[in-house]
């Protein structure tokens, strides 16, 4: 498979061909996300079990949705496509998910977990209709700051406004709801986790 679409000089629609590239971005991008440290303190563990997790989310959207990564994968954002609904427990299985308790251990894995579930249901009560979710936008470490997770994003948020679509998406860190803000979206709700120091944001964005 090749590069199926390019919107920009530097941002293009990726495929299945380019997984390992765009994976090993998410290790890195997220390897000191405050939730994942949470989950894994540990950096030896951390490492491979951040890879796995995004390398999963990034399979799934690979296959169900539309990815979107710079020339040089530096950067990577990965949409789930209206009415597909969020990964089955096979689907997740196949995409590596069941390592998950073994790679971040089991206290970790419920940490994770505890997570899920509120951003599940946050998704669930406020975008019940058929709408993009922006699953994961990931920058290198040292290209972060320089506008290249809002160039990624573009391109499907122009194509949502086109289509009349909504966009979803869940974010733990404050810093990045006001990245999604300057784009339109908006906190639905903001839930704080019993005994879980990590907020869920669950964020709409209406078409324009």
């Amino acid at each position: 498979m090749t590069d199926r679409r390019t919107t920009t000089d530097d941002i293009r629609q990726i495929g299945l061909d380019q997984f390992a590239s765009a994976k090993a971005v998410l290790g890195r991008a997220f390897f000191d996300y405050n939730l994942i440290v949470y989950a894994a303190p540990n950096d030896k563990r951390r490492a491979p079990a951040t890879t796995l997790l995004y390398g999963a989310m990034l399979w799934d959207c690979l296959v169900r949705g539309e990815v979107y990564a710079t020339a040089d994968h530096s950067g990577v954002a990965a949409w789930l496509s209206p009415g597909t609904g969020l990964p089955s427990f096979l689907q997740q299985s196949r995409a590596g998910m069941l390592w998950l308790p073994w790679m971040f251990g089991l206290r970790g894995f419920m940490r994770l977990l505890a997570y899920d579930e509120v951003a599940r249901r946050l998704h669930h009560q406020y975008a019940p209709e058929p709408h993009w979710y922006l699953a994961i936008v990931a920058v290198d470490p040292d290209r972060q700051g320089r506008g290249i997770g809002s160039r990624l994003m573009a391109p499907m948020l122009a194509q949502a406004d086109t289509q009349r679509m909504s966009c979803w998406l869940d974010t733990h860190q404050e810093q990045n709801v006001r990245l999604y803000e300057r784009h339109g979206f908006e906190v639905a709700e903001r839930v704080t986790i019993p005994g879980h120091p990590i907020p869920v944001y669950g964020m709409l964005r209406r078409p324009r």
